[in-house]
């Protein structure tokens, strides 16, 4: 027969396991969600849409396409952007004197 202190000892043995065990669970948890998170905000970086010259972020209506058809994003804002851009451009086509 186990004693009344016994008995107590066993509780908060199996209570202190108890907590270890969900503070695993618990962490488990978090770091799915964490990683999960993280992908998400790697998709939203990706998505995003940069000047080919300047590198500046554009919005919506902010930024035209490269007229060669390489897909470069270019600013509507500065002229130099795209003049650059063309000058550059591995679709330009050559030029015959």
């Amino acid at each position: 027969m186990t004693s009344f202190i016994d008995q107590q000892v066993q509780a908060r043995i199996a209570a202190a396991a108890a907590k270890r065990q969900q503070q695993r669970e618990d962490r488990t948890a978090f770091a799915e969600r964490r990683a999960a998170g993280l992908e998400a905000r790697k998709h939203a970086k990706l998505r995003r849409i940069y000047c080919g010259t300047c590198a500046k972020l554009q919005r919506r209506g902010t930024y035209g396409r490269c007229p060669y058809g390489c897909g470069t994003a270019l600013c509507r804002a500065r002229a130099g952007c795209g003049n650059t851009h063309l000058r550059q451009c591995e679709k330009r086509p050559e030029v015959t004197v």
